[in-house]
């Protein structure tokens, strides 16, 4: 399955500078062939399989020589050889601008805090610019994968996932299509519950938004 998966790369690759071609010629046309095309829904694989793309979205798919019938003149071809193309796949469950080193077992018993573990309170230390480096690193990495879209949940500093994703779509850094969470809204003591209460005041407006407990604007509703 690793070996499918990076066989995509060079499908990715061809695509980044559509984008920026085509904002420039609204008639750009790429066909992209390979060995095998695979159809989830089915569970077949169409032998040879490819690709037209046009103004960098996918147009048609299936048989080379139906794809070149489709095209028109002067298409730019690329032959990915005996490759398996395939859809973008789709994580669940990812944490873009979080750089976790899990320790062993045993270690992390002895340091675990509460369900806010000791990877999680050193994320939030580090600069924001360094976590937003991080995220863009993270986020090329899983378009390299074969990962067009991404449900990013939490844990990304104050907008820090939004902002990726706004600067994914301007086409400033490339990566996946980010469905994004923001901050995390939590009541007071689920995280944290071991912590100094003043230095958790100051680190859960990085992560969390609390609920749980009325606002001023909420008691002069209810009051009406």
């Amino acid at each position: 399955m690793r070996k499918l998966f990076m066989l995509l790369a060079p499908l990715y690759f061809a695509l980044f500078p559509i984008g920026q071609l085509a904002a420039q010629s609204p008639t750009v046309v790429i066909l992209v062939k390979a060995g095998r095309l695979l159809d989830p829904r089915t569970g077949n694989a169409l032998s040879p399989g490819a690709v037209l793309i046009e103004d960098g979205k996918v147009k048609k798919v299936g048989s080379p020589t139906q794809m070149r019938r489709d095209a028109p003149t002067g298409v730019k071809t690329i032959d990915l050889g005996n490759a398996t193309l395939l859809p973008g796949l789709i994580d669940g469950h990812t944490h873009l601008l979080l750089d976790v080193i899990v320790p062993p077992e045993e270690e992390s018993k002895r340091h675990e805090n509460g369900i806010f573990v000791p990877p999680l309170l050193l994320a939030i230390a580090e600069s924001p610019i360094k976590r937003a480096f991080l995220g863009a690193q993270n986020a090329r990495e899983y378009l390299e994968s074969g990962f067009t879209t991404v449900r990013n949940l939490g844990h990304s500093g104050i907008d820090g996932d939004t902002e990726l994703r706004d600067a994914i779509n301007a086409g400033r850094v490339p990566g996946p299509r980010i469905l994004a969470s923001a901050r995390k809204l939590i009541t007071r003591g689920e995280y944290v519950q071991n912590l100094n209460p003043a230095l958790a005041e100051s680190i859960l407006p990085q992560e969390f938004l609390l609920i749980g407990r009325k606002t001023r604007i909420d008691r002069k509703l209810a009051d009406v």
